[in-house]
C-alpha cells in the first residue's frame, strides 16, 4: 500500500477518535456549559461578567489554548485564543461571553434563570442558547480534537468579546485604536459567526451573513404641559404631530418605507442568492398559524414572502407614548409625545446614511419640531455569496452527523458586528453555524438548548476541521 493511502486511514481515525471522545465525555460537556450559564454576565452586573471572563479563561485552557485577555478602557475585554493545525488553513470563530437581563424570575419556569434546568432533552439558562452553547460546542470540538489526537487537522482562532448585546462598542473601539493587532486577531479563510440553528425537522442551517439594525428615539414637545381636552382645537398636540410624523415614514397600502432614498444602496440579488431563497423551506403556514395571523404584509406568499424576510430592510415603530394613559381616565391634549423606531438593514445599508436619510425626510416633510436622537448603538449589515466554495465544504460535511440535509440561509436575521471585521478583512467570508433552535427563546423567558442538537454540532464542526486535511 502507499503511504498515501495509510495517511489517509489514519486521518479518518484521529476524526473517529475525536468523535468518540465527545460521545464518552458528553457529560462533562454539559455540565461545563451549566457552569457558564450560572455567571449572569448581562451589562450593568461587574461580577458576573468577571465571573465569566475567568470561567472562559479556564475552560479554553482546559482544551489546550492559551487565552489572553485584552482590556477595553469603560468596556468589558476582549478574550482571543489559538492553535496551529496540520492544514494550512484557519478558522476563525467569534463569539460573545455576555447575555440579555433575564427578566423577571417568576417568568422563568424554574423561577430562577442562571441555574441550568435540564428537561424533556433540553437545557434551560438564560444565555444557554445566545451565546455560550454557540461558543462552548466550538470550545468543546477543539478540546475533543485535542485530547483525542494531541494535535488539530486545522488552525483555529477564538475572538469572543462581552458586549455583543449592547451593540459591541468595546470591540469596535478595540478594533480602531488597536487596528494591526485586532487585524492579526481576526486574519484567517473563514469566520464561523456566533451561531447557527436547527430547525423542527432536524434540519441544520448555515447562514451567509449578518444583517444590520439601527434604532432611533422621536420626541415632539408642543407646550411646557399638558392642557384639558376641551383646549384641543386651539392647542397644538404632541400626539398628532408625532403621528403625523410616522405616518410619513412609510406607504400606507403597500407598506414600502416612504424615506427618500431609503432603499437606493439595497444590494441586488444574485442568481445564487435567489436559488437560496428558492430552496428555502419556510414554513409560511405555520408562521400565521402560531402568530394568528390572516396574512403577511401586502399578501405575500411563496418566493415573494421569503423575498420581503431576507432582501427587504425594515422599519419598525417598536413603542410609542402620549398622555399616560396607564395613569388612569385622562381628557387632555399631551405636550409630549415619544416613538421609538427600529430599522433591520440588509446589504449595503449604512446606518450613518440612513439616520441622514431619516433626518433629511421629516426636514422636507414639514417635521423639524421631532428631535431624533440615536438609540445605542448600530451595525452594518453584511453578506457572504451562497456559492462561495465554503459552502459545499460545510454542506458536505453536514451529512455525516445529521439525518437532514443541511439548509443554505441567504442570512442571519438578527444583527451583529461583522461589519467590524470586514473593516479589516472585506473579502472575509462569514457564516453561522450552531446549535440553536427555531423555539430557543432568545432574549425571553425559558431560553433553551437542545442537547442533542448541542452534541450533533460538535461533532460536526470536527466533520468539518478534519475535511481540510487534504487540502
Amino acid at each position: 500500500s502507499s503511504p498515501c493511502r495509510f495517511k489517509r486511514r489514519s486521518l479518518v481515525t484521529d476524526k473517529e477518535k475525536a468523535l468518540r471522545y465527545v460521545d464518552e465525555h458528553f457529560d462533562e460537556m454539559v455540565a461545563e456549559l451549566a457552569r457558564a450559564c450560572a455567571c449572569a454576565s448581562f451589562a450593568g452586573n461587574p461580577a458576573g461578567l468577571d465571573a465569566m471572563r475567568t470561567a472562559l479563561q479556564n475552560d479554553l485552557k482546559s482544551s489546550g489554548l492559551t487565552p489572553t485577555l485584552h482590556p477595553v478602557e469603560d468596556g468589558n475585554a476582549l478574550i482571543s485564543a489559538g492553535l496551529s493545525g496540520d492544514s494550512p488553513h484557519t478558522l476563525l470563530f467569534y463569539n460573545h461571553y455576555d447575555v440579555v437581563e433575564p427578566g423577571k424570575s417568576e417568568h422563568w419556569t424554574n423561577k430562577a434563570p442562571f441555574k441550568a434546568d435540564v428537561r424533556g432533552g433540553k437545557m434551560y439558562a438564560r444565555g444557554v442558547s445566545d451565546n455560550k452553547g454557540g461558543l462552548y460546542f466550538r470550545l468543546h470540538a477543539v478540546r475533543a480534537m485535542m485530547n483525542a489526537n494531541g494535535h488539530l487537522p486545522v488552525s483555529v482562532k477564538f475572538l469572543v468579546e462581552g458586549d455583543e448585546e449592547t451593540a459591541s462598542p468595546s470591540m469596535t473601539r478595540f478594533a480602531q485604536t488597536n487596528a494591526e493587532k485586532f487585524k492579526e486577531l481576526t486574519q484567517a479563510d473563514v469566520c464561523l459567526w456566533e451561531n447557527g440553528r436547527v430547525d423542527a425537522a432536524g434540519r441544520p442551517w448555515l447562514r451567509c451573513g449578518v444583517r444590520g439594525a439601527v434604532a432611533f428615539d422621536l420626541r415632539d414637545t408642543t407646550a411646557k404641559s399638558d392642557v384639558h381636552g376641551r383646549m384641543g382645537a386651539t392647542v397644538p398636540s404632541a400626539s398628532w404631530r408625532l403621528i403625523w410624523a410616522l405616518a410619513a415614514l412609510k406607504e400606507a397600502v403597500t407598506e414600502k418605507i416612504a424615506i427618500d432614498g431609503f432603499y437606493d444602496d439595497v444590494f441586488p440579488a444574485s442568481e445564487a442568492d435567489l436559488q437560496v431563497l428558492h430552496d428555502f423551506p419556510y414554513d409560511e403556514a405555520h408562521t400565521k398559524k402560531s402568530l394568528g395571523l390572516k396574512g403577511f404584509v401586502r399578501g405575500a406568499t411563496g418566493e415573494e414572502l421569503k423575498r420581503q424576510i431576507y432582501l427587504e430592510p425594515s422599519l419598525s415603530v417598536c413603542g410609542l407614548e402620549a398622555g399616560e394613559v396607564h395613569n388612569g381616565v385622562r381628557g387632555i391634549v399631551p405636550h409630549t409625545a415619544y416613538a421609538r423606531l427600529g430599522f433591520y438593514l440588509v446589504a449595503n445599508q449604512d446606518p450613518a446614511d440612513i439616520e441622514a436619510k431619516l433626518r433629511a425626510h421629516l426636514h422636507r416633510q414639514g417635521f423639524d419640531d421631532i428631535k431624533v436622537t440615536r438609540y445605542g448603538g448600530a451595525s452594518r449589515p453584511v453578506r457572504t455569496r451562497p456559492d462561495h466554495p465554503f459552502c459545499a465544504r460545510a454542506v458536505k460535511a453536514a451529512k455525516n452527523v445529521y439525518a437532514q440535509p443541511m439548509v443554505v440561509e441567504l442570512t442571519q436575521l438578527g444583527a451583529g458586528p461583522a461589519a467590524v471585521f470586514r473593516a479589516v478583512w472585506p473579502d472575509l467570508p462569514i457564516f453561522g453555524i450552531g446549535p440553536a433552535n427555531t423555539s430557543g427563546n432568545h432574549h425571553a423567558p425559558d431560553e433553551n438548548l437542545a442537547l442533542e442538537d448541542y452534541k450533533n454540532s460538535i461533532k460536526y464542526l470536527i466533520e468539518l476541521c478534519y475535511s481540510y486535511v487534504r487540502d
